[in-house]
């Protein structure tokens, strides 16, 4: 069985175009309070632009909007230093 293949429409199909500069793309789970910030930090990386790590809050700072955000949260202080000091070790 043949079937009758419009090439005009053929030509008209577009590949799929991924919004990532470095490839292929996972899911990752990430605290809510944090997951704008981190999304933000991803594609400044992506995009090669400058990550200064002062710009990140304090690490009470962050603590104080996860609490408001997720009341029941058990992180504390000493969580958040730790992922503030990983992120800071992934920054250029």
């Amino acid at each position: 069985m043949t079937r009758n293949i419009n090439d005009a429409s053929l030509a008209n199909l577009k590949h799929y175009e991924g919004k990532w500069k470095h490839g292929q793309t996972r899911t990752i789970r990430v605290p809510i309070a944090l997951a704008d910030r981190v999304l933000t930090l991803a594609r400044q990386l992506d995009n090669g632009e400058s990550t200064d790590t002062s710009e990140l809050p304090d690490a009470a700072t962050l603590l104080n909007q996860l609490k408001a955000k997720r009341k029941k949260s058990k992180c504390d202080l000493a969580d958040v230093e730790a992922i503030l000091d990983m992120l800071g070790g992934l920054l250029p």
